[in-house]
């Protein structure tokens, strides 16, 4: 594969930003450039490095556990259901106690937010008819669930100030209860001597800005764990080989039942990082579907040098780095379109050819929460479940050129566009128990 060489960090494209002022609001810290971003993203991350990560494993295992009984149910009652409707609600229930500090029960009594946010993706994707009628219907239906969901989040946003100010507690950036205390911290500052009624009203443009980002994290952190979940357990319903490899890495690592796991998972948690087979499947499944990219815009004069040349890439171009094009290139992965997590193990993949998350400055702030929360559902499910794909209708002939994966899946492998790139008609399956522990 030919390719450029960029050597400076470019802007966020003034497109992406209006697709999230779309689905979410202004100034969403993904899309937004300069001040606001430095400002968001120094909030935010303290309670996104991978020390404070480790510290919330034991909420990952609860949230897990509760899965691990809708799981059950299903292969008691032998039905089919949509995975990723399960791990939506799984990932955000365990996102949203990271961003809240309180639960969402999204899992067990259901949760408006969760409801409310799938359904405004759901919106954005149907406003692309070319109907306008439907165009207009669609956007007053998403309106009205937005500003239903601006208020419930606000209110939330002024209760938790409220109550760090008559507790008189600011926010620790070295141990932070949540994401919305840091991005509170300021405010709280600002107060000084001011307290109780004397403490000024959080600014409507700030509240905004605090409203749009916490529903962005909410969503965004739904994404890439449900997302590579999904392809990774009908991966391993086809590779028994590597769910055998992934069973015994963690009878290893993590003990053989559920009890010793679980003791293990909650006394040391750093041992996550010890199954490296694990690590494998993930980067693997996550090479052959990359859940996203980022648009950038470079400045006035850039130009990129390619084969001797220069040529121009301003006037507000859209660049975007094809993950498909790097992640299937044979020179660093032969046989492109084989799942072959051993890939992963050691040297064998350059850093840089492995941009699921972007590098940078403005890589994803939250991979290694995703990373952590992926390895989590695998390490409490995947030795008691035998998953599989419902109504596979596998494609006679490849209908991709980059790979044949639809000949063993069919076409659930070509990825819905949604927020990112999805699992596409829900990824319908079917569980049993396997019996490996209790």
């Amino acid at each position: 594969m030919d390719s450029v060489q960029v050597t400076r960090v470019y802007n966020q494209h003034r497109m992406a930003q209006e697709m999230m002022q779309n689905i979410i609001g202004d100034d969403v810290v993904a899309t937004v450039n300069g001040p606001v971003w430095k400002k968001l993203h120094n909030a935010m991350a303290p309670a996104l490095l991978p020390s404070h990560v480790k510290t919330l494993t034991d909420l990952m295992a609860n949230e897990t556990m509760i899965f691990r009984e809708t799981l059950r149910g299903f292969a008691n009652s032998r039905g089919v259901f949509s995975m990723e409707h399960e791990l939506s609600k799984l990932v955000f229930d365990i996102v949203g106690r990271v961003v809240f500090n309180f639960p969402l029960h999204a899992q067990s009594q259901g949760s408006s937010y969760h409801e409310d946010l799938k359904e405004i993706i759901k919106l954005v994707n149907e406003q692309l008819s070319m109907n306008p009628i439907i165009k207009l219907k669609v956007a007053l239906k998403k309106r009205s669930i937005r500003k239903r969901v601006d208020a419930s989040v606000a209110a939330k946003i002024r209760e938790r100030l409220a109550a760090l100010r008559s507790e008189n507690i600011v926010p620790s950036r070295q141990n932070p209860l949540s994401i919305l205390d840091l991005m509170l911290r300021q405010t709280v500052l600002r107060d000084g001597a001011h307290k109780g009624a004397k403490a000024t009203e959080l600014p409507e443009e700030e509240l905004e800005l605090l409203v749009t980002n916490v529903k962005a994290l909410l969503l965004g952190g739904m994404g890439t764990s449900v997302d590579s979940v999904c392809y990774i357990y009908i991966l391993l319903s086809k590779h028994l080989e590597v769910l055998q490899k992934l069973r015994e890495e963690h009878d290893t690592v993590f003990g053989r039942d559920l009890a010793t796991t679980l003791e293990n998972l909650r006394g040391s948690p750093a041992k996550l990082n010890e199954l490296e087979y694990t690590t494998g499947v993930l980067k693997e499944t996550l090479r052959l579907f990359p859940v996203g990219f980022g648009s950038k815009e470079a400045p006035a004069g850039a130009t990129v040098s390619y084969q001797g040349r220069e040529y121009p890439v301003d006037g507000g171009l859209v660049i975007v780095p094809c993950w498909h094009t790097m992640h299937f290139d044979s020179r660093y992965f032969p046989e492109p379109s084989t799942f072959r997590p051993e890939r992963f193990l050691g040297d064998g993949v350059p850093r840089g050819w492995f941009r699921t998350f972007s590098r940078g400055p403005r890589a994803c702030l939250g991979q290694d929460l995703a990373i952590d929360i992926i390895r989590v559902i695998l390490l409490l499910t995947v030795r008691d479940f035998d998953l599989e794909c419902a109504g596979l209708k596998p494609n006679p002939k490849p209908r991709s050129t980059y790979m044949d994966l639809d000949t063993v899946f069919g076409d659930i492998v070509f990825q819905e566009s949604a927020m990112e790139a999805r699992p596409r008609g829900g990824m319908m399956m079917t569980a049993s128990e396997t019996g490996a522990s209790s």
